[in-house]
């Protein structure tokens, strides 16, 4: 067992005297010439931010083509393409729910027809109707347009725009030898992608993209800034669940590949805020990382969900926390779960029941419920 283990360790640090000498570049020292590498989630993050932020992350993005530093890898592209469509459809499901609220007006009391008040009150929900149904129609207005829309959602045109020349070549890269390298990986828990090992599709993500990473390092010979709202723990040392440090032995691995080259892992907010970004938009987007970290760090329950319940790999699903609760000995978290088809049509719910029994041995249990 011993022998085992030290090999593990010389598979994960070959070079061990030069990993511990080795002086690491601050960001402050190598913002200005270092490659900035974007992940699939940071593409996908304008959906859900505000026209100011974005307006600021294309103007930070142009002044980064200027100075031939930014890049995006083959497989990011990949990824943003099969995700775009649910990041529209998530918005035009929350416009419908909006266009088709009813408001509870007063009801007609004949015994209140003599009142001042009661005859303003019904003068008030009427011209209330007239205003509500112009509200209504101006959101279904902006429905049909995004229904209109395909490859020239403005995100999609920003980057059109942006991003030519920008996307890297992951032809070099030989598939079926890196399935075989991703189950090395496994084995020894080396990131990336380690923790992927269980997803439905695209288990070898992280490991494509960082393999796109280390190739545009080699030839550029440069250091390397990499932007992601990802903080799970096969890119992260985590404090509380929280990133602290990128994971040393991506690091590591980047130094050996890279003749000494440092690799860092920033957010888009510190991105924004390293390159004078407004304090509103640099807050802004930062609300939305911690939105789509939260969303990131429930993955692996949402597979086991999916699971549970056997909802097909191929059907999207949301959750959604309903409630925490502590009864019986059981600390209990409830999730109302969607599942859509291939058209993206809402078709089962499910009030899913998460408890861990508060005894040892802990045992956890899921229960469901299909509304």
């Amino acid at each position: 067992m011993a022998s085992n283990n030290f090999y593990t360790l010389k598979d994960i640090y070959p070079q061990s005297r030069d990993a511990f000498f080795f002086e690491f570049k601050k960001i402050d020292e190598i913002k200005n010439e270092a490659l900035i590498v974007l992940d699939t989630n940071i593409l996908l993050l304008p959906y859900k931010t505000n026209s100011e932020s974005f307006n600021a992350i294309k103007q930070v993005y142009s002044q980064l083509i200027s100075t031939n530093q930014l890049y995006i890898p083959s497989h990011a592209i990949r990824e943003f393409l099969k995700n775009r469509p649910n990041k529209l459809s998530e918005i035009v499901e929350a416009l419908n729910k909006k266009s088709s609220t009813s408001f509870q007006y007063v009801e007609n009391y004949p015994v209140l027809t003599n009142l001042d008040e009661y005859e303003q009150l019904i003068g008030l929900g009427s011209a209330l109707k007239v205003q509500i149904k112009e509200y209504q129609d101006k959101i279904r207005s902006i429905i049909s347009t995004m229904q209109n829309w395909t490859w020239n959602d403005p995100v999609s045109t920003v980057y059109k725009e942006l991003f030519v020349d920008r996307i890297l070549d992951d032809s070099h890269i030989d598939f079926t030898q890196l399935e075989s390298e991703l189950e090395k990986r496994n084995t020894l828990s080396l990131p990336p992608g380690f923790k992927d090992k269980g997803k439905d599709l695209n288990a070898s993500g992280d490991l494509i993209i960082w393999k796109e990473i280390l190739k545009c390092a080699q030839e550029k010979d440069k250091h390397l800034i990499f932007i992601s709202a990802d903080e799970k723990s096969d890119w992260w040392h985590q404090s509380n669940k929280e990133g602290l440090y990128p994971r040393f032995e991506l690091v590591d691995e980047f130094r050996r590949e890279t003749n000494g080259k440092s690799f860092h892992i920033l957010s888009l907010s510190k991105l924004l805020q390293i390159f004078n970004a407004s304090s509103a938009v640099i807050d802004s987007v930062a609300a939305t990382e911690n939105q789509l970290s939260s969303e990131l760090k429930v993955y692996d329950d949402w597979l086991e969900y999916r699971k549970y319940l056997n909802i097909p790999k191929e059907h999207r699903i949301t959750c959604d926390h309903k409630s925490w609760k502590q009864k019986h000995r059981l600390d209990t978290d409830t999730y109302l779960i969607k599942e859509y088809n291939l058209d993206n049509e809402l078709i089962n719910t499910y009030e899913l029941y998460d408890s861990t029994n508060m005894d040892p041995p802990f045992n956890r249990e899921l229960y469901a419920e299909k509304n």
